[in-house]
C-alpha cells in the first residue's frame, strides 16, 4: 500500500486531475437510462465541444486536439484490481477499434503508460484533498500528462476501493474517457459515460461515436480549436449517418477498416 499511496503521490503531482462531481441532492433525479440512443446533430456537436476542447472558460488554448500517439500499456494496481481486469479489457477492446491505437495490460509498471489504482479510502481521501476545492464531491478522478502538441504521455486513473461494482464500473468508463483525451463533461441530460451524476458503466453510442471523431486525422494537432470543431462537425455527420443504417455501430466505426468488434476469447488472469 505504501508504494501504491507513492504512486498516487506522483500522479497528482504530475498534472491537474479531472474528476467525477456527484451534483447537489435536487439534481441526482435519475433519467431513463438508454446507451443506444444517437443524439441530435447539434446536441452531439455541442457536447463534443465541451468535451473534447473544455467546458465554458475552461477551453485550452495551447492545444486543441489531445489524445494518444503511441501504444498504450496499462496496468492495474490494487488489492481488488483484479475484480475489474474483464472490465477493463472489454474497454480496451472498444478502444483499440475506434482509436487505431492499441492498448493492453501489462503486469510491469516499468512499462506502462496508463495506470489505474484501486486506492484505500484513506489514501484517496488524503489526495482528494490536497488537489480538489470541494473533495466530498469527488467520486474519482484522471490527471494526464500532456506534450505541447497535445500528445498524451502518462494517465493515472485514481478510484476508491470501497465503491460498489456499479459505481466502480461507472467510474472505470468515465474516468477511461478522460484518459482518452476528453477533458470537460457533457451536459447532464446527453447519455455518456462522461456525463456526472447518474453514470453508465458501459459506453453510449455517443460515447463511440465521439471517440472516433476524436481520433479521426481529419482533426489535426495544429488545428485551434474553432478549426478543430469546424473538421468535426463533417466527421460527426458522416458517422451519424453511417450508424444510423448499420445493424451494429461498431461495425462501421472502427478506424482502418469496416471490421465489426470481435472481443478475443479470455480464461481469467493477466494478458
Amino acid at each position: 500500500m505504501q508504494y501504491a499511496a507513492r504512486l498516487i503521490a506522483m500522479a497528482l503531482a504530475a498534472a491537474a486531475p479531472i474528476a467525477v462531481f456527484v451534483p447537489p441532492a435536487h439534481a441526482q433525479q435519475r433519467q431513463e437510462a438508454r446507451t443506444d440512443r444517437v443524439a441530435p446533430f447539434d446536441a452531439m456537436m455541442q457536447n463534443f465541444d465541451r468535451m473534447a476542447f473544455g467546458e465554458e472558460g475552461e477551453r485550452r488554448t495551447w492545444t486543441a486536439v489531445q489524445r494518444w500517439h503511441e501504444p498504450v500499456r496499462a496496468i492495474l494496481i490494487g488489492d481488488n484490481a483484479e475484480a475489474y481486469r474483464a472490465d477493463v479489457r472489454a474497454l480496451f477492446a472498444e478502444f483499440a477499434l475506434l482509436t487505431g491505437i492499441s492498448f493492453t495490460l501489462t503486469d510491469g509498471d516499468s512499462n506502462a503508460n496508463m495506470r489505474i489504482f484501486f486506492s484505500a479510502r484513506d489514501w484517496y481521501r488524503s489526495a482528494v484533498g490536497r488537489s480538489f476545492p470541494r473533495p466530498e464531491s469527488v467520486v474519482c478522478f484522471t490527471n494526464t500528462s500532456v506534450d505541447q502538441g497535445g500528445a498524451i504521455g502518462m494517465t493515472n486513473t485514481v478510484i476508491p476501493e470501497d465503491l460498489s461494482g456499479r459505481a466502480a464500473r461507472s467510474c472505470l468508463a468515465h474516468e477511461l474517457m478522460h484518459a482518452l483525451g476528453f477533458q470537460g463533461h457533457p451536459a447532464r441530460t446527453f447519455e455518456s459515460a462522461l456525463r456526472n451524476g447518474v453514470g453508465f458503466e458501459q459506453l453510449t453510442v455517443n460515447d463511440r461515436i465521439l471517440i472516433r471523431a476524436l481520433y479521426d486525422a481529419r482533426l489535426r494537432p495544429e488545428m485551434n480549436a474553432d478549426e478543430a470543431l469546424a473538421a468535426a462537425r463533417d466527421i460527426v455527420s458522416d458517422l451519424i449517418a453511417r450508424v444510423q443504417t448499420a445493424r451494429d455501430p461498431m461495425d462501421v466505426l472502427g478506424q482502418g477498416g469496416e471490421a465489426p468488434l470481435r472481443l478475443p476469447p479470455w480464461e481469467g488472469g493477466p494478458v
